[in-house]
């Protein structure tokens, strides 16, 4: 064990708010450097935002190999799909939301080209793989092994690890309205919660990778297909929408009830002999 390990081990908290500022501190320089060469070419944004999250992505699996958690990636838990119907309420609530939004949208309904359309994609799946990467892979992951696999053990990760996660949206702020941001980051952090929940559940990243990817795709479908501009789409998130914490708080009752709560603590007990 390596002395970063050995102070990740003694202090988690402390080190998993680290890595989230080292690796989000990272894309936010690379994004800024990335504007200052880029940004008078007339670039879509979201081609910018895909190399910036290329830089994520890379940060992210540094962390991972740097906190010792590398094993994570090619552990297959209950198995993919398995996992998919273990986070299924992430799949109907992002065709509901994706339904919704385009019902509601009262822009100017002009198709963005399919190749800008299919960077947006791209763009949400690295907005997955950096986010789970980072939070689940690292950040749930080590408080996780920190705390033991206890239920206490569990719920302390759960929760702390879907508190740094939605405080990880301030970052939107640079752009986009506070209010919005915030209720972002009110709703990022159950939805974190409830990520780490699968990421237990499932003992598989790449389903909670999937199940991220899919979400952001759809709630920022219209951006996606239509304007372009995520700022936009945060900033129109209103207060009322925080109702939407309440199914998040009732699937993190049902995601670690005392019978699944056995079968967390049976696997990831087994990894920390």
């Amino acid at each position: 064990m390596n002395k970063i390990q050995e102070f990740a081990k003694k202090y988690t908290i402390i080190y998993c708010i680290l890595a989230e500022i080292i690796v989000l501190g990272g894309m936010t320089l690379a994004g800024m450097l990335l504007g200052m060469l880029l940004g008078n070419t007339g670039m879509d944004g979201y081609i910018l935002q895909a190399l910036q999250e290329i830089a994520g992505v890379l940060l992210a699996f540094a962390a991972i190999r740097v906190s010792g958690c590398a094993d994570i990636l090619t552990k297959r838990g209950i198995g993919f799909g398995k996992g998919l119907i273990v986070g299924g309420y992430f799949l109907f609530i992002g065709v509901y939301s994706a339904i919704v939004y385009m019902v509601m949208y009262e822009g100017e309904r002009t198709l963005r080209p399919w190749y800008l359309i299919a960077v947006f994609v791209i763009c949400m799946v690295f907005v997955g793989i950096t986010e789970e990467f980072l939070c689940r892979g690292v950040l749930a992951e080590l408080l996780l092994r920190h705390y033991g696999a206890t239920k206490e053990g569990v719920w302390k990760a759960v929760i702390i690890s879907g508190v740094l996660f939605g405080l990880a949206h301030l970052s939107n702020l640079i752009g986009a309205e506070p209010v919005g941001v915030l209720v972002q980051c009110v709703i990022a952090g159950m939805m974190g919660m409830a990520f780490a929940a699968i990421y237990f559940r499932t003992g598989c990243i790449w389903v909670t990778v999937a199940l991220h990817a899919f979400v952001d795709i759809c709630a920022l479908i219209t951006g996606g297909l239509y304007t372009g501009a995520i700022a936009e789409v945060i900033s129109g998130y209103q207060p009322i929408q925080l109702i939407g914490v309440v199914p998040y708080a009732i699937l993190l009752l049902v995601l670690l009830r005392k019978k699944k709560m056995e079968q967390i603590l049976a696997r990831f007990g087994q990894d920390q002999v």
